[in-house]
């Protein structure tokens, strides 16, 4: 009963409030960013499974085994099938090689098809499959046959009317390289076609659907059945391209998110050593009258556990409002509905409070037990803490934190090692510009003397503080640069005319002419490159099958099929790093390279057309693959495939204004196959606009608890600016001197703190470039512009209104004090 009538009166004096405070804001921050980045991250999931139709598939080359189909059911999930082919399509003028997809009729299981009445048009959804004996044909298609719809296509000798243009379908981004153009029937009109025969080629796909629980049995129970070269595919797996695009923005969700736990432990321990600092005296008192080390105990642990629920409870009530809040502000920017949050992410928000008591409060609240008696009389006494194991307990908490927010400890060791660096610049650099600071203030009679004379009068204090500023400016600049510059220079990888087509199994002949079309009409094209499939098969001489036993670890260049090139110049977006382009001998790709553990000298033996070529490597380049135009693992001499049949390849980009004229002309070439992955780079580049979206609501929430943070760590030296001033104000000092040096000593802290975090803002940014997010090192020198002086501007405004009680405080203040 006394802990509990002590903590109501607390309460209401307001010496606990600070800490319950920090510890809401904490919560809050984690819960309401960690539901909000879970409600994003889901909704990533939902639109890489409407590309893939499905949220699992596996493909295979025989017929789906009915087991499969019946356990999925039984399991609880949706079901659905596709066979891909190439097949020749006959109609209007004449033939023309397609890829044809047969679709089960609840096909697809995610996403929607988009159909149009029209030639090329940008079409309407819809998630209905072609009816039996409907086909729909991508406009290209339609185009080259010279077909309306309403009329009839044969597929092999199955009559099918043609019912709908069809601009996108799910499939489609999973069969990216299904060169032909595309056509979609139902699977019910397959066997009248005759087209499946024995040795066809076709490509089967069983798709399933469900929640998560039901998913992760279904895939346990079918992984043991798949056979060789089958495999489980998800929506956000790594090999492909939304893959890709979706983890890498968790990355980015992640990093706003860790960001936010930082600055939930430096608002705890501002906050715990101020309370700290405020029950000094009042445990004294206790000890005076009595009270044991073990009542002592037992009254922390029971207001502290008091204090922690409350802050949990509230701050994951605040938490969820603000994902509330912040998800509607982006309703208006998303092209989906996000899905529901998910409240067992409550726990984090949980966790946080709890880690942060224990590894900001919790050290300094066991030494209060040992607070000597005599404090009663000498109440400035301060008490003798170890600030080195405190700064342990500190770090080792952010750290875990971090840890378990991210979910690995990648992230958060690049983000810590960022915040080393600055501590260490802020307690060198820091240290010396108080110095100059003070020598420059001596010729001074004004608050300028003042000001800057405090910055080195309270040494430690304000280098705390100094750290305290840069830490959160850095942050906030490592925000500003993930959101304005990383995001940028991504979207730059894929800008506006990077190629959308590739033109492949092009004759020698046609060549010229199909050059001079694109010249003509102002086309933008790459170049073009003799082609020759080939494999390695063996290095240095000795044989691939020994070096990788049961093809383990066996690098990509030996356990497939490349496709092989010549060329006098090294061509755009690639780079020759070491060794010589123009020797006779092999140029291989960077990572090729380093995963096959070959160096210049080393010999490749080729196996091209029946003959095997032993040749030394004389190059090694880097290739920029994001660029889209066409490159290759191996660059061989023209002396070695010349001899061979070449088929060439470039990529072309297409505007929506010139793109059925160039198909109408490509027409003109039945044989060559045209590759469209303009459809994959929109929805590509739609979920990074949608990120950079999400993390400017991020990036506000994130800036608006620093500025609570700024308050709390001005408010932790106001007892000791209140006396300062008394002190000043005694001394005959106006309040226009007292303002000026307030004025002075906050400018001089936020413009050393701005400096200092853009420092560490950049080396954060280049780290998270080049280790994290595997993109090419850019300086941001708009960082030290802004970082200087928005500390200045940010930090004396907030500075000067939390010690505005310092300009009012009576000189009896400090009698009283004595």
């Amino acid at each position: 009963m006394f802990a509990w009538r002590l903590l109501i009166r607390e309460f209401k004096t307001g010496d606990v409030l600070t800490l319950l405070l920090a510890l809401v804001l904490s919560v809050a921050t984690v819960t309401g960013i960690g539901l909000f980045v879970d409600r994003l991250q889901q909704s990533f999931e939902v639109q890489s499974a409407n590309l893939l139709g499905a949220d699992r598939s596996v493909r295979r080359d025989d017929p789906i085994p009915q087991d499969w189909l019946q356990q999925a059911q039984n399991t609880g999930l949706e079901t659905a099938q596709t066979a891909s082919f190439s097949s020749m399509v006959f109609g209007g003028d004449g033939l023309q090689l397609a890829q044809v997809t047969a679709v089960s009729n609840n096909y697809p299981l995610r996403g929607e098809f988009i159909t149009d009445q029209q030639l090329f048009g940008a079409g309407q959804a819809t998630n209905q499959a072609p009816e039996r004996g409907e086909i729909w044909l991508s406009s290209r298609l339609a185009s080259l046959l010279s077909v309306e719809l309403g009329q009839s296509v044969r597929v092999g000798e199955a009559p099918l009317t043609v019912t709908q243009f069809l601009v996108r379908d799910p499939g489609s981004a999973t069969s990216a390289f299904s060169i032909a153009p595309r056509a979609i029937m139902n699977a019910q009109d397959l066997p009248a076609t005759q087209v499946i025969i024995p040795g066809a080629r076709v490509r089967y796909a069983f798709l399933y659907a469900g929640d998560a629980e039901r998913l992760a049995r279904f895939d346990q129970a079918l992984t043991p059945q798949l056979g060789e070269g089958e495999r489980i595919r998800t929506p956000i797996e790594r090999g492909e391209r939304i893959g890709n695009t979706v983890n890498r923005a968790e990355s980015f969700l992640l990093l706003a998110g860790t960001l936010a736990v930082v600055m939930s432990g430096v608002a705890m321990a501002l906050a715990s050593a101020r309370y700290v600092k405020r029950h000094l005296t009042q445990f004294a008192v206790m000890k005076t009258m009595g009270a044991t080390p073990k009542r002592l105990v037992r009254l922390m642990v029971f207001q502290v556990t008091l204090i922690t629920l409350l802050g949990i409870v509230l701050g994951s009530g605040l938490g969820l409002l603000i994902q509330s809040l912040i998800a509607d502000l982006l309703a208006s920017l998303m092209s989906s509905r996000l899905p529901e949050p998910s409240l067992s992410k409550l726990w984090l928000g949980a966790a946080t409070a709890v880690i942060s008591i224990l590894a900001f409060c919790a050290p300094l609240l066991a030494r209060l037990v040992n607070v000597p008696p005599l404090r009663v009389l000498q109440p400035n006494a301060g008490l003798q803490v170890s600030s080195s194991s405190l700064f342990t307990f500190g770090l080792v908490g952010m750290y875990g934190l971090m840890v378990i927010y991210a979910g690995g400890w990648r992230l958060p060791s690049t983000v810590m090692f960022g915040l080393a660096v600055v501590t260490g610049l802020v307690f060198l650099v820091g240290w010396g510009l108080f110095a100059v600071s003070r020598r420059l203030s001596k010729q001074s009679t004004t608050g300028w003397q003042v000001g800057l004379a405090a910055l080195h009068r309270r040494l430690v204090s304000n280098l705390f503080q100094l750290l305290v500023f840069t830490l959160i400016i850095m942050l906030s600049l490592v925000l500003v640069g993930v959101q304005s510059n990383l995001i940028r220079d991504w979207q730059a990888q894929i800008p506006e005319d990077t190629p959308n087509h590739y033109l492949f199994n092009v004759q020698e002949r046609q060549v010229d002419s199909i050059q001079a079309y694109t010249m003509d009409n102002q086309i933008v094209s790459s170049d073009w490159f003799p082609m020759v499939r080939g494999r390695v098969i063996a290095i240095n001489g000795e044989d691939a099958e020994v070096l990788f036993p049961d093809r383990r670890n066996e690098p990509e260049i030996v356990e497939r099929e490349l496709n092989l090139t010549w060329a006098d110049d090294i061509g755009s977006g690639s780079t020759v790093i070491e060794g010589d382009f123009s020797a006779e001998g092999v140029s291989i790709e960077q990572e090729a390279a380093i995963e096959a553990g070959v160096a210049i000298g080393d010999e490749l033996t080729i196996s091209i057309g029946g003959l095997d070529y032993t040749l030394p490597i004389t190059s090694i380049r880097t290739v920029d693959w994001q660029s889209m135009q066409p490159n290759f693992y191996l660059i061989l001499p023209q002396s070695v495939l010349s001899d061979y049949q070449a088929n060439y390849v470039s990529s072309v980009f297409l505007k929506e204004d010139n793109a059925a004229q160039f198909y109408r002309f490509m027409a003109n070439y039945p044989t060559v196959s045209m590759l469209n992955i303009g459809e994959l780079l929109r929805q590509v580049q739609d979920i990074i606009a949608q990120l950079a979206n999400a993390l400017k609501i991020v990036l506000a929430f994130i800036l608006g608890a620093g500025a609570l943070v700024l308050i709390a760590s001005v408010r932790s030296t106001l007892d000791e600016r209140l006396e300062e001033g008394a002190l000043l104000r005694t001394l005959g000092a106006t309040k226009k001197i007292v303002r000026q040096a307030l004025l002075i000593e906050f400018g001089a802290l936020g413009l050393f703190a701005g400096l200092i975090g853009a420092a560490g803002a950049e080396l954060a940014l280049v780290g998270l470039q080049h280790f994290v997010f595997e993109m090419a090192v850019t300086i941001h020198p708009l960082l030290w512009l802004v970082g200087p002086l928005a500390g200045w501007g940010i930090v004396t405004i907030i500075g000067v209104f939390a010690s505005r009680a310092v300009l009012k405080v009576p000189p009896i203040r400090l009698l009283r004090s004595i």
